[in-house]
């Protein structure tokens, strides 16, 4: 990579207000680490000096005579992740090396010359894998990291191969970097980063700390490093240098998954990751680092806000758009996987700051961003349509708002030429999200309907294979028809217009009906209940009164479907929601008031256990069925609505008996007589009680 040039998309211009501190000034804002060295005032003359440094070498030498003599930087990498097993090459003894650590003590202390030539021999040595355990043992690793943290001013050579012996030490070695992290000092080694003489040494070194050792990762983010980096790469300190870019990104990444440690990561953090995930002609695998690390950003609160509040959900949407043009090795399955897999990632992310209270503050409805998001409604990529889907259905929460989205924006529209179209489960359910959202105003329903989103939805009641897209179909359907005559015509509308044709007798209720047949679902069952309830509560107060559209669309429900009134049998008979079975008694309530409704009642008691639930809720027991482990409130809700299924139950059974013309089987009269005039006597018991 030769250029870290910001040159795509508009984000540059986004969060121009949030602050970038200097890598310095990010540095300061951290502890120190405190180096436990001697006073560097001991007097060796010159020739003790010397001795001493040859003692060193001859013990380094008899332990091994192949030491290395030179030191290339450029094959640092290969040179720290090198590990061949320890075993095979037998530990070099820590008590060899207690007389190495003397010497290296001596010298420090009294600024000997010698010094970098002997950390020199070390840092070759420490190549070989068999020394790493001893050096950590014998505590020559635990002085290099104290010269590496001291507030003396240290020669750059020194500091240069007390680098590479704490490298290579930590190497595969978690005896090594638990003795690096437990007293903070890869913040002494980050502070490296800010030296370019340093730089190409240090970030190799933290990376060889943290591969596989998670309590160097948390450290690492602790100490910010995931800013230091971007703001390196971000100025161009390290662009000409593909290796520790490899590291520098990945060490970003691991940084992120840190939850506790990002917290106090600067707020400009994700502006950088922003820019930098679009710069054109970054490879994949830097972008993958970078929008995996901001998604796991923006999971916390803090930095949805600060993305919110300072306008940088512009710079999200080009980081996911930007996931669609990076080049991705097809032939890789892992590559393919892994960019699909950062786009949902990133819808995450999005789906979380949009919901956001903050988010409908800086984002109107007028905002360039909602138009973008208005024109991935119908975009050729599954995850752009599904990221529009729901940022603008988390906007969509006032009726105001969604009344502006379907009158002005016509959005709906849109929404439901997907539903027409060979859209996948995901695009189709997010869809449907959005959908039910706009319809919750109830002033956006007749639009719903007339735009055809009862066609629409009908032939997703048909998608087994995405059994949340059947549910959502369904749920939209209930959704559009409350208190809307016009929608529930369209419901009981012919599939076929010609007279001649087997489908003009049937209606899409009757595809709905035949979900309910075929179902496992009790969710689904239950909605598709809830949809034949709400027909019947809209309906039948209209039709008692006369209103002849209102008794046409009844006589339709009950002459054209075969066991409408099993769903509502199935709220009954569900346990989950006590809820739901109470809409159901009211509505089977309402069906046994009407003649013809009253023979699709009886099937329902016929076929189902709904019969002993009517009995029991009738008895005079049902209201003192509270269970156990419920008090004060509690059992005040519960008797509140056992009283009212009573009361619904009791009304079903006079309409039944009132209505049910000969359609009752034999003996079924005496039953419900029978219980009538059981719950005749708890009224009069309760009247004198």
């Amino acid at each position: 990579m030769s250029s870290q040039a910001i040159s795509i998309g508009h984000s540059a211009t986004h969060g121009k207000d949030v602050e970038l501190p200097s890598i310095r000034e990010v540095l300061q804002e951290l502890p120190g680490t405190v180096a436990a060295l001697e006073v560097r005032t001991e007097t060796i003359d010159l020739s003790k000096q010397q001795e001493m440094f040859y003692n060193l070498r001859n013990i380094v030498e008899q332990a091994q005579a192949e030491a290395e003599n030179a030191f290339d930087l450029k094959e640092l990498h290969s040179t720290l992740e090198e590990a061949e097993a320890s075993s095979k090459r037998g530990y070099r003894n820590a008590q060899t090396l207690q007389s190495v650590c003397e010497i290296l003590h001596r010298l420090w202390a009294c600024e000997s010359q010698y010094l970098v030539q002997a950390a020199e021999i070390i840092a070759n040595g420490s190549r070989d894998p068999s020394w790493r355990v001893p050096f950590g043992q014998s505590g020559v690793l635990k002085f290099f990291l104290d010269v590496i943290s001291s507030k003396d001013k240290v020669e750059s050579n020194l500091l240069l191969h007390s680098l590479r012996v704490i490298g290579n030490s930590c190497a595969d070695t978690n005896e090594n970097r638990e003795i690096v992290v437990e007293a903070n000092y890869t913040l002494a080694i980050i502070r490296y980063f800010l030296d370019p003489d340093l730089v190409f040494v240090a970030i190799p070194v933290i990376y060889n700390i943290c591969m596989d050792y998670e309590p160097a990762h948390a450290q690492i983010a602790v100490n910010r490093t995931a800013y230091i980096l971007l703001k390196l790469i971000k100025d161009g300190a390290i662009e000409d240098n593909e290796a520790l870019l490899n590291f520098a990104y990945d060490l970003i990444e691991l940084a992120s998954e840190q939850a506790d440690g990002i917290e106090n990561s600067p707020d400009g953090t994700i502006l950088l990751l922003m820019q930098l995930a679009i710069v054109e002609g970054l490879e994949f695998g830097h972008f993958s680092s970078l929008a995996t690390a901001l998604a796991a950003y923006l999971e916390k609160e803090k930095f949805q806000n600060v993305c919110v509040s300072h306008k940088m959900v512009e710079g999200v949407l080009d980081v996911l758009r930007r996931s669609f043009s990076v080049e991705v090795d097809q032939s890789s399955a892992e590559d393919v996987k892994a960019a699909a897999q950062l786009r949902l990632k990133t819808n995450q992310a999005l789906a979380e700051v949009s919901a956001s209270p903050l988010f409908a503050e800086n984002y109107p409805l007028d905002s360039p961003l909602s138009h973008t998001l208005k024109s991935w409604v119908v975009a050729s990529e599954d995850q752009l349509q599904i990221c529009a889907c729901v940022m603008l259905g988390n906007l969509a929460r006032s009726d105001e708002v969604c009344r502006v989205m379907v009158r002005e924006l016509k959005i709906h529209e849109e929404l439901i030429s997907v539903l027409n179209g060979d859209s996948r489960g995901a695009v189709l359910h997010s869809s449907l999200g959005f959908l039910k959202n706009l319809a919750i105003a109830s002033d956006n329903r007749a639009a719903l309907g007339e735009a055809g989103i009862i066609p629409a939805v009908s032939r997703l009641w048909a998608y087994e294979s995405v059994p949340q897209v059947q549910f959502s179909a369904a749920s939209i359907a209930r959704q559009v028809t409350i208190s809307s005559v016009d929608n529930i015509s369209h419901l009981l509308a012919p599939l076929s217009q010609d007279p001649d044709s087997p489908a003009h007798q049937r209606t899409y209720l009757s595809l709905l009906l035949s979900l309910f047949e075929k179902t496992d679902s009790t969710p689904i069952k239950t909605e598709i209940g809830r949809t034949v309830a709400s027909i019947c509560r809209t309906l039948s107060p209209m039709g008692r009164g006369g209103d002849s559209k209102a008794l046409d669309l009844l006589d339709r429900l009950f002459t054209l479907h075969d066991g409408v009134a099993m769903p509502i049998g199935a709220m009954i008979t569900q346990t989950k929601w006590p809820v739901v079975r109470s809409e159901g008694w009211f509505a089977l309530a309402l069906m046994g008031t009407d003649p013809k409704g009253c023979s699709a009642v009886v099937e329902c008691l016929h076929k189902t256990e709904v019969t002993e639930l009517l009995k029991a809720a009738l008895s005079a027991e049902a209201s003192d069925q509270v269970q156990v482990e419920e008090t004060g409130e509690q059992k005040e809700i519960h008797k509140s609505q056992v009283a009212k299924d009573r009361e619904n139950a009791f009304v079903l059974v006079q309409g039944l008996l009132k209505n049910e013309s000969g359609a009752l089987p034999e003996g079924y009269r005496g039953f419900l007589e029978d219980l009538a005039k059981s719950h005749a006597r708890f009224l009069k018991a309760s009247a004198e009680a």
